[in-house]
Parts: structure tokens; C-alpha cells; sequence
């Protein structure tokens, strides 16, 4: 069923007047994206036992932000937000406003919006999606044995390859520009996300395992787990290849570390910690791959690279490892370790390296993107992006944006502000885990917590502090009645 989105401030990217700085000053871009990598699993960071030379070296050469965030602790909603700069609960759509998009769903963002790669094409930036997607095809239930569009190529990429939607759901091929790769149309693709029946040729076995969703034929076109992650990096180098001789923007997004956790066997083992850690293992080697080859091709120096994750880690210890380092929870939750996540920023032309404190979020690339290319963004684009290049490339490093609003799994909200964290109800802070039994629904218990004082969300300070429960509750009410809270 075609989802249903509330309206949004559209214009066409286009027609954005750009005053853009000359080509031999316009830096390439590159924005990796992990799914499910915590706050912990870098070495610099505070990993213990899992190695991560590669992100280590970006961390060190680089700027680490230290109070980073995805804009949702799962990560369709975090995804939306990256590309669009709006908080995906402004939009009524499943993986929008609560949960996350499955494989059948129609595109989530409009093909009319303002968006990163619009934005940069618009500038005359190459620019390419490399990896897990995760935001539809179509305008209603996708065919995967016709053309899937609209897709990435409709809201502003000249070029996608990668998976769907996640690597445990179906249909388990990848999808380059808007069709799926190597599929036998003698062998079509069938599939649903609702019980078939015991008598549909249709399972959940895809690939050689259980997947969520039940599929049929298409096997040509399926893809080998282990593989995914060289696949990935492999179209992801030949693409910086490709586009070496003009500015492009690169949004390379591996499936790893998500599960299932199924490494390639050089990484089996690795880790001595079981198969997740294995895959951060795999992972800092996807991305060493990127990074050599802008060394290779002479780009590093003015290519601006940023590492981010969608969402926290969805296991809180592995033997003495803390994938999400000193932080309560987990993904979905509202808890700092469903959202807070590594961001690093390296740009050596520009950016010194060093580290930061300041509040930022994964929703303000396409504010900081427009500021760097010249764009002067309308008036209702990336409505909740604030521009970080000055805080990149100036002194004041630890002033970022005022406040920044959270999703859980299930759609409920809290607010940052400060060292502040302000969560309307308890009840809902564990996102998925948060079950409340029909008819047995309390009073609203807020929870407030310092952060600077109290990492681990331990001491609940609203009774004590009340004017400053009351200052958030009001600025996230305000937030939610008004469709722009980015400076104008």
C-alpha cells in the first residue's frame, strides 16, 4: 500500500541559483555511512579488543565530534533526515515517522524536495550511491523485474548501485541505477511481507538463509552474503575512479556491521570477540579501501570526507567491549547509545585536525554541503540542518547547533540541548523494548539527565531541576508545531 507523506517544502534543485566557487576549489565529497557501528567499536574511541587502524587514522588526521548524532536511533528515519535535512516525524510514513521501510516500500522522499546529491549536482558535482538504500522505489509497492523507479536516480544521484533494504530483509539482490542486477527474467522475482500461506512457493529462505519476508525465484540475481562488503567497496573505488578528473560526491553506505553478522572468512575469527566485531574488522577495511584510493589518485588533500554511523550499535557488550562506549542503551532506543555515534570529518586542505564537543547531527550535511559549494539554500529547504562548515574549518570548535531532537524505533521523541537530555516519557525510552500492555497505560513520567555529570542516564533530575524540564518540553513542543527550526 502506497504510503502516505504530510506535505513538504519542495523546490526544484535545479532551479537553486548557485553562486559556486571555481572547480579547482571545490572539494570532492565523500560521506560513508555505517549501519549499526557504535559510538565504541573505534579504537579511538575506546575500543577494547577490535582494531580499527583505518578509522583510527581518519579520527587522528581528521575532526572527531565527540557529541555526534544520527537524527533517529534506527535507520531509515536516519537516512531520510541525511538526505533531506527535515526530521523524518514530520512525514506520516512507516520508516518516516516510526519503524523502518521494508523492501515493498514506495520512494519516501519527494522527487520534487531539495536534497544533498540535488543540491551538488545542481553544482556540478558527479554524484553516486554506493550501498544499502533503504528508502523505496516507485510510487507504490516496487516490481523488481521492471524499472525501480522512482528511486536514488530521481532525487538527485547520477548513478546507485547497492542492496534495497537491509541485508536481512528480502529481496536479497542489489540494484544498479533502476534495475536488478543479473536477474533471469525466465526466473521473476515474487515476494510479500505478509504470510503467504504453507501452500505459496514463496519462503523466507533467500540467499542460503532466513530472511525477513517471504520470496520467490530470482535466484540469478541473489547475492552471496560473504561477498557484500568487497562488492560494495569495489563499485565504490571504481566510481572515485571514474569521476576522479571532476568534483563528485561519493555516499558510499556499507551493509556492515548489521545483522546478520556474516564476514567474509579473512575476518572470521579476527576480532576473538564472534562475528559483529569480526565485521568491524571488515568494515575499517571497506573503508581503508576508499581512503587509499584517494590517496592513490592524488585526491586526498582536497576531498572532504565524513564518517558517521545511522544509529548506535544493537548489542551493548561484547566480552570487555562496549560498542556503544560509555553510553546507556542501545539501537532504537532513546537512550544516548541508540543515536549518539562516531562522526568524524576530515578534510586536509580545510579542516584541522583535532576534536570537538559540539552538538551536531547527520541532518545538518545538507546545510554544510550547500555553504561549501556557494548554494544559497530557499527559505524552506533542510529546514532542520544547521550549516557546521564554519565549525569545521574555524576556531570556535565547540559551538554547534542549540538543540537537536532524537526518534526512537517507535516514533517517540527527545531533545538535546546542551548537556541536557529531556525525555518526555520514560515509558518509551527503550524504543522497540518498550511494551506497555493495553489498559495498563501510566502518567507520563519525563526523564532529565546531565550528561556532562552523569554519561550513563543514571540520575534522574527532573523533580529536582523542574524550570529546566519545563525550557525543553516547550522547546520540543515548539519544534513540533513549527516546520523549521534551522536559522534563517
Amino acid at each position: 500500500m502506497r504510503s502516505t507523506l504530510l506535505p513538504l517544502v519542495l523546490f526544484y534543485p535545479l532551479a537553486i541559483a548557485t553562486a559556486a566557487p571555481p572547480a579547482e576549489s571545490m572539494p570532492n565529497i565523500v560521506v560513508i555511512l555505517a549501519d549499526d557501528l557504535g559510538y565504541g567499536d573505534l579504537g579511538s574511541q575506546g575500543a577494547k579488543g577490535i582494531k580499527t587502524p583505518n578509522l583510527d587514522a581518519l579520527a587522528r588526521e581528521g575532526l572527531r565530534f565527540t557529541d555526534g548524532h544520527s537524527s533517529a536511533s534506527v535507520c531509515t528515519p536516519t537516512r531520510y533526515s541525511m538526505l533531506t535535512g527535515q526530521y523524518s516525524w514530520r512525514q506520516r510514513a512507516t520508516g518516516l515517522d516510526k519503524g523502518v521501510a521494508n523492501g515493498d516500500s514506495p520512494l519516501l522522499i519527494p522527487t520534487d524536495a531539495v536534497t544533498l546529491p540535488g543540491l551538488l549536482k545542481a553544482a556540478g558535482y558527479r554524484t553516486g550511491l554506493v550501498g544499502k538504500w533503504h528508502l523505496g522505489f516507485g510510487t507504490s509497492k516496487p516490481d523488481y523485474n521492471q524499472d525501480l523507479k522512482p528511486g536514488p536516480l530521481e532525487i538527485g544521484f547520477d548513478e546507485f548501485f547497492g542492496i534495497p533494504a537491509t541485508n536481512d530483509r528480502i529481496p536479497t539482490v542489489f540494484v544498479r541505477d533502476h534495475r536488478v542486477v543479473g536477474l533471469d527474467p525466465k526466473d521473476p522475482i515474487r515476494y510479500t511481507y505478509e504470510d503467504p500461506g504453507k501452500d505459496s512457493p514463496m519462503t523466507k529462505q533467500a540467499a542460503g538463509r532466513g530472511r525477513i519476508g517471504w520470496m520467490s525465484g530470482g535466484k540469478s540475481a541473489w547475492w552471496k552474503d560473504i561477498d557484500i562488503a568487497d562488492t560494495l567497496t569495489g563499485e565504490a573505488v571504481k566510481f572515485i575512479e571514474k569521476h576522479q578528473e571532476k568534483p563528485f560526491f561519493l555516499c558510499f553506505t556499507p551493509h556492515d556491521v548489521h545483522a546478520p553478522t556474516i564476514p567474509h572468512p579473512r575476518f572470521v575469527g579476527t576480532s576473538g570477540l564472534g562475528p559483529r566485531a569480526d565485521m568491524v574488522h571488515e568494515l575499517d577495511g571497506s573503508i581503508g579501501e576508499v581512503l587509499k584510493t584517494l590517496e592513490r589518485l592524488n585526491l586526498t588533500k582536497n576531498t572532504l570526507v565524513i564518517l558517521s554511523s545511522d544509529n548506535g550499535a544493537y548489542k551493548t557488550e561484547e566480552g570487555e567491549h562496549r560498542p556503544n562506549g560509555p553510553w546507556k542503551g542501545e539501537k532504537s532506543q532513546l537512550w544516548e547509545g541508540g543515536h549518539r555515534v562516531p562522526f568524524i570529518a576530515k578534510w586536509p586542505s580545510r579542516i584541522t585536525p583535532g576534536s570537538s564537543s559540539a552538538l551536531v547531527s547527520l541532518i545538518d550535511l545538507p546545510a554544510t554541503a550547500a555553504a561549501i559549494v556557494g548554494t544559497a539554500l530557499p527559505a524552506g529547504a533542510a529546514p532542520d540542518g544547521f550549516n557546521l562548515l564554519a565549525l569545521m574549518t574555524g576556531k570556535d570548535r565547540d559551538k554547534g547547533r542549540d538543540h537537536l531532537i532524537l526518534m526512537s524505533g517507535k516514533g517517540d521523541l527527545a531533545i538535546r540541548q546542551g548537556p541536557w537530555k529531556y525525555i518526555p516519557d520514560l515509558a518509551t525510552a527503550n524504543g522497540w523494548g518498550s511494551w506497555i500492555k493495553p489498559g495498563t497505560e501510566a502518567p507520563p513520567k519525563p526523564g532529565l539527565y546531565h550528561l556532562g555529570d552523569d554519561p550513563g542516564e543514571t540520575k534522574n533530575l527532573h523533580a529536582s531541576k523542574p524550570e529546566v524540564s519545563k525550557r525543553l518540553a516547550a522547546l520540543l513542543a515548539k519544534a513540533k508545531t513549527t516546520p523549521i527550526t534551522r536559522p534563517q
